[in-house]
């Protein structure tokens, strides 16, 4: 009893500290800055608070002996995740003593109040603090391993108050007895090769302690002052192999527990910040902080916005009627205007009163754009027959979107500005084309090539021998396109520096055979090399089931001949495919040569839109890379830039033991538009990012390039396609089988 009656003392604390203040009518807000660990906080200790939802940091920082390397995001409005590098400047990574010891983690902060929000009606908005809970180094060595409750709530204008309970490493000030003791026991579970979670060991520790911060934003704008009293525990790092001889408190000297600094923000834009933090820490450190900070959820600026326009639908006699110099001259010009403004067109067809065109664009990044400009090159070229276009998206060969619209409405919808995404009927194919319709090709479009050359940075962080081995490439990139849907497509990555002179060491654990774990041999024996080299043929075996067949050199590892079919409905909302490959691996100096492991690898894949924050579920459940079955589960979400962040986890027959260390597979990544970084222009290029633990076997696919993401690419950047709420029956029989006609169909 008397441990409750102190959790709940703890909770409604705040109100004793808070006057009554509107927090909702705040004009001076006080920025929300980062601690030394990557998280929203004080110095060293965290805060109830949390950044703008989908805020995405990286940063570094310093209090001695810790240097830092962290990236931070804010993944939902009530969640914050950090990932973070730590190195012990004392202490060696081997008995060598070659480099420094260097620590990995992921903390999270999940919010349980909001500040302002009433409490079941036992205290007004006014007084109730921002609450929050957080477990740091989750899942990982538990070198820096805590937990910790703590609330934050706004005295004034410019005074922001954080008071905490704090267990594990926030707990060494030992101030109480642990009020959860005993409570996670039954959760804990036997961590055979550290990487797994393991809820028994979380608020476990014998004491708890109390760490509080204030942070004051002065009359200079954005710079703030804060001060803090740290509760932390060092002697579990402290105790380690140490490099030098000297004992634990030579180390680190705690000449007090009350830390301060300042914190300055620079504002580069609405999207874009930067904050430096200076202060001294245990009465006798420097600590210093630095974060560059972007929030994902902020619109991309349109570089173009396309004008009102007054259209005159020409006088023009239907196709069929016009003398063939005229039919001729029709399609040249459509085309040539086409081509005009960076569309390749596929083909234009005449089916009836509809005008269609099939067009490839990377210009956009939002197809809506494209739509618009397609659209009024097609209005002031329609006969006086036509009342409706219909302008049909082709990426690598495959229909990934079609729109339509009335001409009269399209017509009056550009006359005051941009196309009305809203009056666009989208990816609706009742309606079929007619034996009469006139298909006009281009006949200059095939074979085409391509090819570019851009640096390219490969790379292995945290290794034994040394943190970071790096290479610079410059990787050369070519297409060949043969016929529609027919492409080959090769790189080739050229060496042009490196620091893997010292990269020998390597020893692979876990009990399947290395798919992935030879990583290193493939870097140092292909500094440069054949990346990737394969045939794809992709068509459209109806309107919402789309295939894929490859052969050739699949990616850096493996080579091999498979294939893949999707279908989708018309929504996009959801998709169920399969796949399987026969792949071999390739030697380590990445030429043409293979070693003589073979596999045939296979998935049923299933992809589900969710009615909320733009999230996405996708499951692949077959045959790996390792001869291991089991399933991948992957969690990602869409932020307004047209960001995604994910998540995905391995789970296989190949148990912790089989796996080695990291007990199982897990990667996160960032998927990001090219589009961020342009200023002048715009593109539909995406690039990414995954980071992984540990590389392993267990849990491994091939990579050679899936349908899923190429007919979302288009789709995903239309707001009125992504999902805002369950809609009212989608899993209906009727409309499941609609996808599955023989016939091509139109609008």
């Amino acid at each position: 009893m008397k441990k409750i009656l102190l959790i709940c003392s703890y909770i409604f604390l705040f109100p004793i500290y808070a006057d009554d203040l509107d927090v909702h009518n705040l004009d001076y807000i006080i920025p929300k800055s980062h601690n030394s660990f990557g998280g929203i906080g004080s110095i060293i200790t965290p805060s109830g608070r949390f950044s703008d939802d989908g805020e995405l940091t990286f940063g570094l920082s310093k209090e001695l002996p810790f240097n830092r390397l962290y990236a931070k995001v804010q993944i939902f409005p009530w969640m914050e995740g950090v990932l973070k590098y730590t190195e012990t400047t004392h202490i060696s990574y081997n008995d060598d003593g070659v480099q420094t010891w260097k620590d990995k983690g992921i903390d999270v902060k999940f919010r349980l109040l909001e500040e302002g929000k009433p409490i079941f009606g036992l205290l007004s908005e006014s007084y109730t603090p921002e609450l929050a809970l957080g477990i740091n180094d989750i899942g990982g060595t538990g070198s820096y391993d805590s937990q910790y409750i703590v609330g934050s709530k706004r005295i004034n204008q410019n005074l922001d108050f954080s008071f905490g309970m704090g267990f594990g490493r926030l707990g060494g000030a030992e101030h109480i007895s642990n009020p959860f003791e005993g409570i996670m026991d039954s959760f804990s579970t036997e961590d055979v090769n550290g990487g797994t979670l393991n809820p028994g060991r979380w608020f476990s520790s014998e004491k708890a302690a109390f760490f509080s911060s204030l942070e004051y934003l002065t009359p200079i704008d954005n710079l703030s002052l804060k001060i803090e009293y740290d509760s932390s525990d060092y002697s579990s790092i402290l105790n380690k192999r140490l490099f030098y001889d000297k004992r634990p408190d030579q180390i680190i000297s705690i000449d007090s527990r009350i830390n301060f600094g300042f914190n300055y923000r620079l504002n580069s834009g609405t999207r874009d910040k930067v904050d430096l933090s200076f202060g001294v820490v245990h009465g006798n450190s420097i600590y210093a902080n630095f974060a560059v900070h972007s929030n994902l959820n902020e619109p991309i600026k349109r570089k173009y916005v396309a004008p009102a326009e007054i259209i005159n639908i020409p006088d023009i006699k239907p196709y069929l009627d016009q003398d063939l110099d005229y039919q001729v001259y029709l399609k040249d010009i459509i085309m040539w205007q086409m081509a005009s403004v960076g569309f390749a067109t596929q083909s234009i067809i005449f089916n009836g009163s509809e005008l269609q065109i099939e067009m490839s664009q990377g210009r956009f990044f939002n197809p809506t754009q494209a739509i618009d400009l397609a659209g009024r090159i097609l209005a002031k070229n329609a006969p006086s027959n036509i009342d409706r276009i219909t302008i049909i998206n082709i990426d690598q060969g495959i229909e990934t979107l079609r729109a339509s619209i009335s001409l009269d409405d399209f017509v009056k919808s550009v006359s005051r500005g941009p196309l009305d995404e809203n009056l666009l009927e989208i990816n609706n194919h009742d309606i079929k084309l007619s034996d009469e319709a006139i298909i006009l090709e281009n006949d200059f479009l095939y074979p085409t090539y391509s090819w570019s050359v851009r640096p390219h940075m490969l790379g292995t962080i945290q290794h034994q021998q040394k943190f970071y081995f790096w290479q610079l490439e410059a990787l050369v990139h070519t297409q060949v396109s043969f016929m529609r849907g027919l492409y080959l497509t090769t790189d080739y990555g050229i060496n042009i520096d490196n620091n893997y002179e010292g990269y020998t060491y390597h020893i692979p654990d876990g009990e399947l055979y290395h798919v992935r774990m030879d990583r290193r041999l493939y870097l140092k024996e292909g500094e440069s090399g054949l990346r990737k080299m394969q045939f794809d043929y992709l068509t459209d075996i109806t309107p919402n089931t789309k295939a894929k067949l490859t052969w050739g050199i699949l990616e850096w590892m493996y080579g091999g001949a498979g294939g893949e079919v999707l279908y989708m409905p018309d929504d996009h909302h959801w998709g169920l495919g399969f796949e399987a490959y026969w792949v071999k691996q390739r030697d380590f100096d990445q030429k043409f040569s293979f070693k003589d492991y073979e596999t045939v690898t296979g998935f049923i894949n299933y992809y589900q839109d969710l009615p909320f924050l733009d999230m996405r579920f996708k499951m692949s459940a077959g045959k790996f890379l390792g001869k291991d079955k089991g399933v991948h589960l992957e969690f990602s979400r869409r932020f307004e830039s047209g960001a995604r962040v994910g998540a995905i986890v391995a789970l296989t027959d190949c148990d912790a033991i089989c796996t080695g260390e990291g007990s199982f597979n897990k990667w996160v990544y960032f998927d990001l538009p090219m589009d961020l970084f342009y200023v002048n222009r715009s593109t539909r290029s995406r690039t990414g990012y995954a980071w992984s633990p540990l590389t392993k076997d267990q849990g491994t696919k091939v990579e050679p390039g899936g349908l899923y993401g190429l007919m979302v690419n288009a789709s995903d950047e239309m707001d009125s396609m992504r999902m805002k709420k369950l809609p009212p029956n989608p899993y209906s029989f009727k409309k499941f089988l609609s996808g599955f006609g023989t016939q091509r169909k139109t609008l």
